[in-house]
Protein backbone atom coordinates (compact mmCIF):
# COMPACT_ATOMS: atom_id res chain seq x y z
CA UNK A 1 0.00 0.00 0.00
CA UNK A 2 1.03 3.46 -0.75
CA UNK A 3 1.63 6.14 1.31
CA UNK A 4 -0.77 8.54 -0.24
CA UNK A 5 -3.25 5.44 0.20
CA UNK A 6 -2.39 5.10 4.19
CA UNK A 7 -2.62 8.96 4.75
CA UNK A 8 -6.01 8.39 3.09
CA UNK A 9 -5.36 10.40 -0.06
CA UNK A 10 -7.09 9.34 -3.43
CA UNK A 11 -5.31 8.31 -6.57
CA UNK A 12 -6.03 8.28 -10.70
CA UNK A 13 -4.06 6.73 -13.12
CA UNK A 14 -3.93 9.38 -16.58
CA UNK A 15 -3.55 6.96 -19.52
CA UNK A 16 -2.63 7.96 -23.06
CA UNK A 17 -0.66 7.72 -25.97
CA UNK A 18 0.63 11.04 -26.06
CA UNK A 19 2.41 13.85 -24.11
CA UNK A 20 -0.33 15.06 -21.73
CA UNK A 21 0.89 18.59 -21.79
CA UNK A 22 0.22 18.88 -25.03
CA UNK A 23 -2.99 17.36 -25.52
CA UNK A 24 -5.72 18.72 -24.62
CA UNK A 25 -8.51 16.04 -23.16
CA UNK A 26 -5.63 14.34 -20.53
CA UNK A 27 -3.98 17.98 -19.90
CA UNK A 28 -7.21 18.57 -18.58
CA UNK A 29 -8.08 15.61 -16.43
CA UNK A 30 -4.68 16.11 -15.16
CA UNK A 31 -6.26 19.26 -14.01
CA UNK A 32 -9.26 18.36 -12.76
CA UNK A 33 -7.96 15.73 -10.25
CA UNK A 34 -5.26 17.42 -8.93
CA UNK A 35 -7.55 20.15 -7.78
CA UNK A 36 -9.33 17.85 -6.15
CA UNK A 37 -5.89 16.81 -4.65
CA UNK A 38 -5.95 13.38 -5.86
CA UNK A 39 -2.43 11.62 -6.14
CA UNK A 40 -2.07 11.63 -10.35
CA UNK A 41 -0.29 9.12 -11.73
CA UNK A 42 0.53 8.77 -15.51
CA UNK A 43 1.19 6.16 -18.30
CA UNK A 44 1.95 8.27 -21.28
CA UNK A 45 4.65 9.60 -23.27
CA UNK A 46 7.19 12.25 -20.95
CA UNK A 47 5.94 15.83 -20.74
CA UNK A 48 7.88 18.42 -21.97
CA UNK A 49 6.22 20.75 -19.04
CA UNK A 50 5.80 19.34 -15.44
CA UNK A 51 2.15 19.26 -14.34
CA UNK A 52 1.40 18.24 -10.85
CA UNK A 53 2.67 14.03 -11.67
CA UNK A 54 3.34 11.54 -8.42
CA UNK A 55 4.90 8.99 -10.64
CA UNK A 56 5.19 8.22 -14.11
CA UNK A 57 5.19 4.71 -16.73
CA UNK A 58 6.71 6.55 -19.69
CA UNK A 59 6.05 4.61 -23.04
CA UNK A 60 8.36 4.48 -26.04
CA UNK A 61 8.25 8.13 -27.75
CA UNK A 62 7.84 7.33 -31.59
CA UNK A 63 10.75 8.27 -33.62
CA UNK A 64 9.57 9.58 -37.55
CA UNK A 65 12.95 8.74 -39.06
CA UNK A 66 11.75 6.67 -42.79
CA UNK A 67 13.14 3.60 -41.28
CA UNK A 68 11.09 4.22 -37.86
CA UNK A 69 8.05 4.77 -39.83
CA UNK A 70 8.23 1.38 -41.81
CA UNK A 71 9.64 -0.95 -39.04
CA UNK A 72 6.02 1.12 -37.48
CA UNK A 73 3.80 0.08 -40.49
CA UNK A 74 4.79 -3.53 -40.88
CA UNK A 75 5.07 -4.11 -37.10
CA UNK A 76 1.01 -2.58 -37.28
CA UNK A 77 0.68 -5.05 -40.56
CA UNK A 78 1.67 -8.66 -39.25
CA UNK A 79 0.52 -7.75 -35.71
CA UNK A 80 -3.09 -6.61 -37.28
CA UNK A 81 -3.74 -9.84 -39.54
CA UNK A 82 -2.49 -11.53 -36.60
CA UNK A 83 -5.56 -10.73 -34.64
CA UNK A 84 -7.89 -11.01 -37.76
CA UNK A 85 -6.66 -14.69 -37.52
CA UNK A 86 -6.10 -15.98 -34.46
CA UNK A 87 -10.00 -16.43 -32.51
CA UNK A 88 -8.66 -16.54 -28.61
CA UNK A 89 -8.64 -13.32 -26.81
CA UNK A 90 -6.22 -13.59 -24.75
CA UNK A 91 -3.42 -13.83 -27.40
CA UNK A 92 -5.68 -10.74 -29.28
CA UNK A 93 -5.02 -8.69 -26.21
CA UNK A 94 -1.50 -9.76 -26.42
CA UNK A 95 -0.70 -8.75 -29.48
CA UNK A 96 -2.60 -5.79 -29.18
CA UNK A 97 0.04 -4.84 -25.83
CA UNK A 98 2.71 -5.83 -27.88
CA UNK A 99 1.88 -3.63 -31.40
CA UNK A 100 1.48 -0.24 -28.79
CA UNK A 101 4.25 -1.38 -26.40
CA UNK A 102 2.10 -1.79 -23.37
CA UNK A 103 3.66 -5.00 -22.15
CA UNK A 104 5.88 -5.03 -19.12
CA UNK A 105 3.19 -2.40 -16.46
CA UNK A 106 1.07 -4.58 -15.47
CA UNK A 107 2.41 -5.93 -12.17
CA UNK A 108 3.06 -2.28 -11.19
CA UNK A 109 -0.29 -0.98 -12.43
CA UNK A 110 -1.95 -3.81 -10.32
CA UNK A 111 -0.28 -2.92 -7.29
CA UNK A 112 -1.08 0.46 -7.22
CA UNK A 113 -4.53 0.19 -6.19
CA UNK A 114 -6.18 3.58 -7.91
CA UNK A 115 -9.26 5.05 -7.10
CA UNK A 116 -9.81 6.02 -10.54
CA UNK A 117 -8.28 5.05 -14.03
CA UNK A 118 -9.23 7.27 -17.05
CA UNK A 119 -8.50 6.18 -20.31
CA UNK A 120 -7.84 7.99 -23.40
CA UNK A 121 -6.99 5.37 -26.10
CA UNK A 122 -8.78 2.33 -27.08
CA UNK A 123 -6.08 0.01 -27.27
CA UNK A 124 -5.02 0.67 -23.50
CA UNK A 125 -8.28 -0.49 -22.38
CA UNK A 126 -7.76 -4.71 -22.27
CA UNK A 127 -4.39 -3.86 -20.41
CA UNK A 128 -6.35 -1.44 -17.59
CA UNK A 129 -9.16 -2.98 -17.73
CA UNK A 130 -7.48 -5.81 -16.17
CA UNK A 131 -5.48 -3.96 -13.64
CA UNK A 132 -8.56 -1.88 -12.32
CA UNK A 133 -8.94 -3.65 -8.63
CA UNK A 134 -11.20 -1.55 -6.79
CA UNK A 135 -10.92 1.13 -9.63
CA UNK A 136 -13.64 3.19 -11.30
CA UNK A 137 -12.43 2.95 -15.19
CA UNK A 138 -13.28 6.16 -16.97
CA UNK A 139 -13.36 5.74 -20.87
CA UNK A 140 -12.75 8.97 -22.75
CA UNK A 141 -14.03 8.47 -26.18
CA UNK A 142 -12.58 11.10 -28.56
CA UNK A 143 -14.04 9.71 -31.51
CA UNK A 144 -16.40 7.10 -32.06
CA UNK A 145 -13.45 4.68 -32.89
CA UNK A 146 -14.75 2.00 -35.17
CA UNK A 147 -15.13 4.45 -37.83
CA UNK A 148 -12.39 6.82 -37.02
CA UNK A 149 -10.47 6.62 -40.61
CA UNK A 150 -13.09 5.05 -42.18
CA UNK A 151 -12.01 6.79 -45.54
CA UNK A 152 -9.30 4.23 -45.57
CA UNK A 153 -9.11 0.92 -47.43
CA UNK A 154 -6.70 -0.48 -45.07
CA UNK A 155 -8.34 0.53 -41.82
CA UNK A 156 -11.40 -0.97 -43.01
CA UNK A 157 -10.18 -4.44 -43.60
CA UNK A 158 -7.69 -4.56 -41.05
CA UNK A 159 -8.46 -1.97 -38.50
CA UNK A 160 -11.76 -1.34 -38.03
CA UNK A 161 -13.09 -5.34 -36.91
CA UNK A 162 -10.79 -4.89 -34.05
CA UNK A 163 -11.99 -1.71 -33.15
CA UNK A 164 -15.48 -3.33 -32.90
CA UNK A 165 -14.16 -6.01 -31.25
CA UNK A 166 -12.40 -3.88 -28.25
CA UNK A 167 -15.86 -1.20 -27.89
CA UNK A 168 -17.98 -4.52 -27.23
CA UNK A 169 -15.79 -6.12 -24.97
CA UNK A 170 -14.55 -3.71 -22.94
CA UNK A 171 -16.60 -0.58 -23.17
CA UNK A 172 -19.50 -2.11 -21.33
CA UNK A 173 -17.19 -3.08 -18.43
CA UNK A 174 -16.07 0.71 -18.19
CA UNK A 175 -17.82 2.75 -15.20
CA UNK A 176 -17.98 5.82 -16.88
CA UNK A 177 -17.70 6.98 -21.05
CA UNK A 178 -17.38 10.44 -21.97
CA UNK A 179 -17.57 12.07 -25.70
CA UNK A 180 -17.15 15.18 -27.03
CA UNK A 181 -20.11 15.57 -29.04
CA UNK A 182 -23.78 14.97 -28.77
CA UNK A 183 -23.42 13.58 -32.55
CA UNK A 184 -20.83 11.04 -31.06
CA UNK A 185 -23.07 9.94 -28.31
CA UNK A 186 -25.61 9.56 -30.34
CA UNK A 187 -23.38 6.81 -32.51
CA UNK A 188 -22.21 5.13 -29.41
CA UNK A 189 -25.94 4.04 -28.38
CA UNK A 190 -27.32 3.36 -31.73
CA UNK A 191 -23.97 1.18 -33.11
CA UNK A 192 -23.06 -0.21 -29.60
CA UNK A 193 -26.02 -0.07 -27.38
CA UNK A 194 -23.94 2.31 -24.90
CA UNK A 195 -24.77 5.93 -23.08
CA UNK A 196 -22.23 8.31 -22.90
CA UNK A 197 -21.74 11.75 -21.22
CA UNK A 198 -21.01 14.89 -23.20
CA UNK A 199 -18.26 16.39 -21.93
CA UNK A 200 -17.14 19.10 -24.31
CA UNK A 201 -13.49 20.31 -25.20
CA UNK A 202 -13.51 23.26 -23.75
CA UNK A 203 -10.19 25.38 -22.53
CA UNK A 204 -9.87 27.31 -18.62
CA UNK A 205 -11.32 31.03 -18.85
CA UNK A 206 -8.83 33.38 -19.85
CA UNK A 207 -8.59 37.52 -18.86
CA UNK A 208 -7.93 38.40 -22.36
CA UNK A 209 -8.72 41.79 -23.97
CA UNK A 210 -11.28 42.18 -26.31
CA UNK A 211 -9.85 43.54 -29.74
CA UNK A 212 -12.19 45.56 -31.84
CA UNK A 213 -12.55 44.43 -35.92
CA UNK A 214 -11.26 46.36 -38.71
CA UNK A 215 -13.03 48.48 -40.61
CA UNK A 216 -11.24 46.93 -43.87
CA UNK A 217 -9.83 44.10 -43.08
CA UNK A 218 -11.04 40.07 -41.38
CA UNK A 219 -8.03 38.58 -39.92
CA UNK A 220 -9.18 35.42 -39.89
CA UNK A 221 -6.78 32.04 -38.03
CA UNK A 222 -7.09 28.45 -38.34
CA UNK A 223 -4.62 26.30 -35.56
CA UNK A 224 -4.66 22.75 -35.09
CA UNK A 225 -3.35 19.18 -36.13
CA UNK A 226 -2.48 19.32 -40.26
CA UNK A 227 -4.57 16.00 -41.23
CA UNK A 228 -5.26 15.07 -44.67
CA UNK A 229 -8.60 13.82 -44.17
CA UNK A 230 -9.57 17.64 -42.85
CA UNK A 231 -9.24 18.61 -46.19
CA UNK A 232 -7.44 22.16 -45.86
CA UNK A 233 -6.97 22.58 -49.12
CA UNK A 234 -10.63 23.86 -49.14
CA UNK A 235 -10.09 26.87 -46.83
CA UNK A 236 -7.13 27.93 -48.79
CA UNK A 237 -9.44 28.03 -51.89
CA UNK A 238 -12.23 29.73 -50.26
CA UNK A 239 -9.79 32.45 -48.82
CA UNK A 240 -8.61 32.42 -52.28
CA UNK A 241 -11.83 33.19 -53.45
CA UNK A 242 -12.69 36.39 -51.15
CA UNK A 243 -12.09 39.62 -52.05
CA UNK A 244 -9.01 41.18 -50.18
CA UNK A 245 -10.34 42.09 -47.52
CA UNK A 246 -9.68 38.66 -45.55
CA UNK A 247 -6.63 37.18 -44.70
CA UNK A 248 -5.93 33.66 -43.02
CA UNK A 249 -2.94 32.56 -40.19
CA UNK A 250 -2.51 29.08 -39.78
CA UNK A 251 -0.83 27.37 -36.91
CA UNK A 252 -0.26 23.98 -37.60
CA UNK A 253 1.33 20.76 -36.34
CA UNK A 254 1.68 17.23 -37.76
CA UNK A 255 2.20 16.08 -40.96
CA UNK A 256 5.42 18.06 -42.55
CA UNK A 257 4.91 16.71 -45.95
CA UNK A 258 1.37 17.48 -45.68
CA UNK A 259 2.05 21.31 -44.25
CA UNK A 260 4.64 21.80 -47.21
CA UNK A 261 1.98 20.59 -49.98
CA UNK A 262 -0.56 23.46 -48.45
CA UNK A 263 2.27 26.23 -48.45
CA UNK A 264 2.63 25.34 -52.28
CA UNK A 265 -0.96 25.52 -52.99
CA UNK A 266 -1.08 29.07 -51.17
CA UNK A 267 2.07 30.30 -52.91
CA UNK A 268 -0.06 32.90 -55.26
CA UNK A 269 -2.09 33.65 -51.99
CA UNK A 270 -0.08 36.41 -50.18
CA UNK A 271 -2.98 36.79 -47.61
CA UNK A 272 -2.53 33.61 -46.49
CA UNK A 273 0.57 32.85 -43.98
CA UNK A 274 2.02 29.91 -41.96
CA UNK A 275 3.29 31.00 -38.68
CA UNK A 276 5.01 29.00 -35.93
CA UNK A 277 2.61 26.63 -33.83
CA UNK A 278 2.10 27.66 -29.88
CA UNK A 279 2.05 25.41 -26.61
CA UNK A 280 -1.10 24.58 -25.73
CA UNK A 281 -1.41 27.03 -23.29
CA UNK A 282 -0.96 29.95 -25.20
CA UNK A 283 -3.09 29.30 -28.09
CA UNK A 284 -5.65 31.10 -26.80
CA UNK A 285 -3.80 34.27 -25.81
CA UNK A 286 -2.61 33.76 -29.73
CA UNK A 287 -6.29 33.95 -31.12
CA UNK A 288 -6.66 36.91 -29.27
CA UNK A 289 -5.44 39.06 -32.29
CA UNK A 290 -7.80 38.25 -34.59
CA UNK A 291 -10.95 38.89 -36.11
CA UNK A 292 -12.34 35.15 -36.92
CA UNK A 293 -11.78 31.51 -36.08
CA UNK A 294 -12.12 29.50 -39.25
CA UNK A 295 -12.88 25.71 -39.69
CA UNK A 296 -14.43 24.16 -42.77
CA UNK A 297 -14.11 20.41 -42.41
CA UNK A 298 -16.39 18.53 -45.11
CA UNK A 299 -18.41 15.54 -43.62
CA UNK A 300 -16.51 12.83 -44.81
CA UNK A 301 -16.60 10.44 -42.17
CA UNK A 302 -18.78 10.09 -39.56
CA UNK A 303 -16.17 11.34 -36.52
CA UNK A 304 -15.69 14.91 -39.12
CA UNK A 305 -19.79 15.40 -39.50
CA UNK A 306 -19.78 15.10 -35.91
CA UNK A 307 -16.79 16.71 -34.53
CA UNK A 308 -16.68 19.85 -31.37
CA UNK A 309 -13.14 20.52 -31.66
CA UNK A 310 -11.05 22.18 -28.90
CA UNK A 311 -10.57 25.02 -31.33
CA UNK A 312 -13.92 25.89 -31.64
CA UNK A 313 -14.16 26.64 -28.43
CA UNK A 314 -10.58 28.42 -28.00
CA UNK A 315 -11.66 30.46 -30.92
CA UNK A 316 -15.04 31.67 -28.95
CA UNK A 317 -12.82 31.77 -25.60
CA UNK A 318 -10.60 34.41 -27.52
CA UNK A 319 -13.23 36.39 -28.39
CA UNK A 320 -13.33 35.93 -31.91
CA UNK A 321 -16.20 35.44 -33.82
CA UNK A 322 -16.53 32.14 -35.86
CA UNK A 323 -16.65 30.61 -39.36
CA UNK A 324 -17.73 27.31 -40.02
CA UNK A 325 -19.69 24.95 -42.39
CA UNK A 326 -23.07 23.37 -41.44
CA UNK A 327 -21.41 20.82 -39.68
CA UNK A 328 -24.02 19.81 -36.97
CA UNK A 329 -22.54 20.07 -33.70
CA UNK A 330 -20.32 22.95 -34.31
CA UNK A 331 -23.13 24.59 -35.86
CA UNK A 332 -25.69 24.02 -33.01
CA UNK A 333 -23.02 26.18 -30.66
CA UNK A 334 -22.63 28.98 -32.74
CA UNK A 335 -26.56 29.38 -33.55
CA UNK A 336 -27.12 29.02 -30.08
CA UNK A 337 -24.73 32.04 -29.05
CA UNK A 338 -25.22 34.00 -32.28
CA UNK A 339 -21.01 34.42 -32.10
CA UNK A 340 -20.31 33.27 -35.52
CA UNK A 341 -21.26 32.66 -39.48
CA UNK A 342 -22.90 29.15 -40.84
CA UNK A 343 -22.15 28.25 -44.57
CA UNK A 344 -25.70 26.91 -46.13
CA UNK A 345 -24.01 23.94 -47.81
CA UNK A 346 -20.45 22.28 -47.68
CA UNK A 347 -18.87 23.41 -51.14
CA UNK A 348 -16.32 26.63 -51.70
CA UNK A 349 -19.33 28.84 -53.25
CA UNK A 350 -21.80 28.41 -49.90
CA UNK A 351 -18.84 29.79 -47.68
CA UNK A 352 -17.96 32.24 -49.75
CA UNK A 353 -21.54 33.83 -49.86
CA UNK A 354 -22.08 33.86 -46.76
CA UNK A 355 -17.99 34.80 -45.82
CA UNK A 356 -19.27 37.99 -48.00
CA UNK A 357 -21.94 39.29 -45.59
CA UNK A 358 -19.57 39.93 -42.90
CA UNK A 359 -19.48 43.29 -41.50
CA UNK A 360 -17.35 45.03 -39.30
CA UNK A 361 -20.58 45.82 -37.16
CA UNK A 362 -22.11 42.08 -37.53
CA UNK A 363 -18.58 41.20 -36.89
CA UNK A 364 -18.23 42.91 -33.52
CA UNK A 365 -21.47 41.41 -32.53
CA UNK A 366 -20.51 38.11 -33.28
CA UNK A 367 -17.28 38.53 -31.58
CA UNK A 368 -19.43 40.63 -28.33
CA UNK A 369 -21.79 37.36 -28.16
CA UNK A 370 -18.34 34.95 -28.02
CA UNK A 371 -17.29 36.88 -25.06
CA UNK A 372 -20.19 36.48 -23.14
CA UNK A 373 -20.51 32.60 -24.37
CA UNK A 374 -17.09 32.14 -23.41
CA UNK A 375 -18.27 32.68 -19.28
CA UNK A 376 -19.92 29.81 -19.56
CA UNK A 377 -18.42 28.00 -22.63
CA UNK A 378 -15.04 27.23 -19.95
CA UNK A 379 -13.39 24.40 -18.11
CA UNK A 380 -14.35 25.88 -14.63
CA UNK A 381 -18.34 25.50 -16.04
CA UNK A 382 -17.82 22.33 -17.86
CA UNK A 383 -16.08 20.43 -15.27
CA UNK A 384 -19.30 20.07 -13.57
CA UNK A 385 -20.34 17.34 -15.64
CA UNK A 386 -17.45 15.34 -14.48
CA UNK A 387 -17.87 15.91 -10.70
CA UNK A 388 -22.03 15.10 -11.08
CA UNK A 389 -21.39 11.85 -13.15
CA UNK A 390 -18.42 10.75 -10.68
CA UNK A 391 -20.51 11.54 -7.68
CA UNK A 392 -18.26 13.98 -5.99
CA UNK A 393 -18.76 17.00 -3.92
CA UNK A 394 -17.85 20.60 -4.83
Amino acid sequence: MTDDKINGRKSVLIACFSDPSADPRPSRMVRFFSELHFAVDVLGYRCRENPAIRHWFALEVPKFSLLARVRRYFRGLIVSLGIRVFPWQRLRNWLNDYRFKLTGFRQELISSNYDYIVVQDLQMLPLLLGCKRGAKVVFDAREFYPKQNEESLKFRLLEQPERYRLCREYLPACDYLLTVSDGLAKLYENELGLVAKVFRSVPVSQAIPFVDPLPDKVRMVHHGAANRNRGLEKMIEIVCSLNDRFTLDFYLVGSASYVKKLKEIALDCPRIRFRKPVEINDIVQMLGSYDVGFFYVEPSTLNLRHCLPNKLFEFIQAKLAVVIGPSPDMAQIVDRYECGFVGSGFSVEDMVRVMETITQPNLRRAKLNSEEAAKSLCFEEEKKVLMAEFGMNA
